[in-house]
């Protein structure tokens, strides 16, 4: 019973600091603006998450597992749509997962080739499926994978940071693009 408690305190504890998050930034989520909105002492926080970067590192890890909902299927051109399209629906929680050092972020290739990256391993499974049935150039499905997947981090990240004019279409447009240019590279007979 105290396990669920716990639980269920964490889970309102993190939806409070996403709330913050997404509403003023990632400045306002402290211990105590969070200890606010959840009604409780700020000491209480600190039963849950040591300090601050605990409590943004399971966000991330929360983020990560709201991206996998964006990863369906297994056709490589679908997935980093769903990502882009995560970025963009994501404003605030694209760049605490991608564009903050963090010390418990995995590291390519040692974490990646140990499959402790789940949204990595979607793609990677999905360019090694490519590869086997002939579709991709036989190569190493890992590194051809985080080649996809920088250029689309890249672009968004650029999009992200302002550094793209107009809109978010006229961006999916040249992303999509992008993205065609990139994965033709890697097809079969070319």
């Amino acid at each position: 019973m105290n396990s669920v408690h716990i639980s269920k305190s964490k889970t309102r504890i993190l939806d409070a600091a996403k709330q913050l998050h997404d509403e003023q930034g990632i400045d306002a989520v402290s211990m105590r603006n969070v200890a606010d909105i959840v009604g409780v002492v700020p000491a209480a926080i600190y039963r849950h998450f040591r300090n601050k970067d605990e409590l943004l590192d399971a966000m991330v890890e929360a983020g990560f597992a709201l991206l996998e909902t964006y990863l369906e299927g297994t056709d490589v051109k679908k997935l980093m749509l769903g990502f882009v399209r995560f970025a963009l629906e994501q404003p605030r929680l694209y760049p605490l997962m991608f564009l903050r050092r963090r010390a418990k972020a995995r590291r390519f290739p040692d974490d990646f080739r140990a499959g402790k990256s789940a949204t990595f391993n979607i793609l990677r499974s999905a360019v090694d499926g490519a590869m086997k049935r002939g579709e991709y150039r036989r190569d190493d499905p890992f590194e051809t994978a985080l080649t996809i997947w920088v250029h689309a981090h890249g672009l968004i990240s650029m999009y992200t940071l302002g550094r793209f004019t107009g809109g978010d279409d006229e961006f999916l447009r040249y992303y999509d693009r992008s993205m065609r240019r990139i994965l033709n590279g890697i097809r079969k007979g070319r």
